[in-house]
């Protein structure tokens, strides 16, 4: 459906173009498409505008599955640009007039601490909704977003837009602000009619917070939560309900930190109080799956030096490692080696605590130059595959550290790319890190996976393999240009930026459009 001309004048897509080529999604590698792009976000505007006026793609976006360990997998909608533009210019339109607290959250550790602030709390009792993403009714969420903005005709292009996208009436794409937003203000009916029932309610996202001054209140305050997100066609996680009392609650909030460093410093000298957990701590650090304040598992940023990864004048840039981080990230990864492998042992807290520690500790690793993860690396991607973007950290952080480093690196990636353990998600980062990596004066083994991942594999992972060979300058624009016509449209253009690096004049004879014709501008701007 077209998008009315009054609602379109009143979307901000220069914003949303702008904010859309800059951000990152932290489970997937970067796209070297738009980081070209986002150079002249005003001309990929302009190009976008007549396309967004006719309404959502009608593709449906495609689907990669991003591993969480024991936990499964996530699924990660990937868009095209016109999709992810409109969407955000949409969801921005309509937090203009929605509540703050849909707008802002609150800190993760604010919405924790809530509940004991209540005066006469005895208990606490914590839960959330199953796969709650994945089951957001799309004419309820409508119902909910005109009743809060009075926004008829944005809300309708918005479901639209959602059920082109998936492809069905229910869901919500994963890992992007927007979703959080509508996830938010979806769900908020179930606090608000908690507290009209009586109960001492706190939500963030999916999960809540009920403080109550009885047991009984408290279970009758579980049966109440249950009820309510039934009504939305949720259901609770039956293994993440728990009712503490309001002690033992205090004392959960910093449990799994404070294992953590127990565990840690039993694995070293319990005596030295300078290799401590918190050493591995990043800078405003927060993760609101663990529970706790914690180190957990979330995946590093995964900056690659364009210059770095092109530079022929055999110069090997290092980076300083501070002596604290890295004496502790040293003992992380002596934990990880050497921890009990059976299923028992890895079923446990400590298992979970070693891979928390582990991955903050592996980008570290690489800067310091240590080769241990780099000898486990097919270990590491077995046995830890929801770390993959933190080895790829350490990979691209190692590869800094000079020639001889580079040149391990060659023959590792040539063993674990054909050891057949990698999942699609898995194939897209370490395709990312092989094309950080300057070429050798002979061809590598991974230079050929690369190119095998490009002439038939997940379209997310051809696309990705084929802008890995444009940045190193090796592979068969031929390959790269039937991938370009096979893949989908969310990830054409990331094909087509790597064939603008491997043969420019194939590129520039088999644009398909002016977006096209904008990458090879930037191209030639860098």
């Amino acid at each position: 459906m077209p998008i009315d001309g009054d609602l379109l004048r009143r979307l901000d897509l220069h914003a949303a173009v702008e904010t859309e080529l800059l951000s990152r999604n932290r489970l997937l590698p970067r796209r070297w498409d738009f980081v070209a792009l986002s150079a002249d976000p005003s001309s990929v505007e302009r190009w976008l505008r007549p396309q967004v006026r006719r309404g959502p793609s009608g593709h449906a976006a495609d689907v990669v599955f991003a591993d969480k360990g024991w936990r499964g997998a996530r699924p990660l909608h990937i868009m095209t640009l016109q999709d992810r533009v409109l969407y955000r210019a949409l969801v921005k339109l309509l937090s203009e007039t929605l509540p703050e607290r849909f707008r802002n959250r609150v800190p993760i550790g604010q919405f924790k601490q809530a509940p004991l602030d209540v005066p006469d709390v005895q208990y606490i009792s914590k839960t959330d909704v199953t796969a709650f993403y994945e089951f957001v009714d799309h004419d309820l969420l409508s119902a909910e977003l005109i009743a809060q903005t009075g926004e008829e005709l944005a809300v309708d292009a918005l479901v639209d837009l959602l059920a082109s996208v998936l492809g069905r009436r229910i869901g919500l794409p994963q890992v992007h602000p927007s979703s959080d937003v509508l996830g938010d203000t979806y769900i908020d009916p179930v606090r608000r009619r908690l507290i009209r029932r009586g109960h001492v309610a706190f939500s963030y996202s999916d999960d809540f917070r009920i403080a109550s001054p009885s047991l009984g209140a408290a279970r009758a305050s579980l049966e109440a939560c249950a009820t309510e997100v039934r009504t939305l066609g949720l259901v609770l996680n039956e293994r993440k309900t728990y009712t503490y009392g309001s002690e033992n609650y205090r004392a959960s909030l910093t449990s799994f930190a404070e294992a953590e460093q127990r565990l840690f410093q039993n694995a070293g000298n319990p005596d030295d109080p300078f290799a401590t957990a918190s050493s591995l701590f990043d800078p405003d650090y927060d993760d609101a799956d663990t529970g706790s304040a914690s180190l957990g598992a979330t995946p590093l940023g995964s900056d690659v030096d364009e210059e770095d990864a092109f530079t022929e004048d055999g110069g090997d840039p290092s980076e300083e490692v501070d002596a604290r981080r890295l004496q502790a990230s040293s003992r992380a990864w002596e934990m990880w080696v050497h921890e009990e492998e059976s299923e028992e042992a890895q079923a446990g807290q400590d298992a979970a605590i070693t891979q928390s520690l582990l991955g903050r500790a592996l980008a570290t690793l690489g800067t310091a130059g240590d080769e241990g993860p780099l000898e486990n690396l097919s270990a590491l991607l077995r046995f830890e595959p929801a770390l993959t973007p933190q080895v790829v950290a350490y990979i691209e952080a190692f590869a800094r550290t000079g020639r001889s480093a580079r040149t391990k690196l060659r023959r590792v990636l040539d063993e674990t790319v054909n050891s057949d353990i990698l999942s699609p998600w898995q194939g897209m980062w370490i395709a990312q890190a092989a094309g950080g990596i300057r070429r050798a004066e002979s061809t590598h083994g991974y230079e050929l996976w690369l190119a095998q991942c490009v002439e038939g594999s997940h379209d997310g992972l051809a696309a990705t393999a084929a802008a890995a060979l444009g940045r190193i300058g090796r592979g068969n624009a031929d390959l790269v240009s039937a991938a370009i016509e096979r893949v989908g449209p969310e990830w054409r253009r990331l094909a087509f930026w790597g064939l603008m690096r491997l043969d420019r004049a194939r590129a520039e004879s088999t644009a398909e459009d002016e977006l096209d014709r904008l990458l090879l501008n930037a191209a030639v701007a860098e």
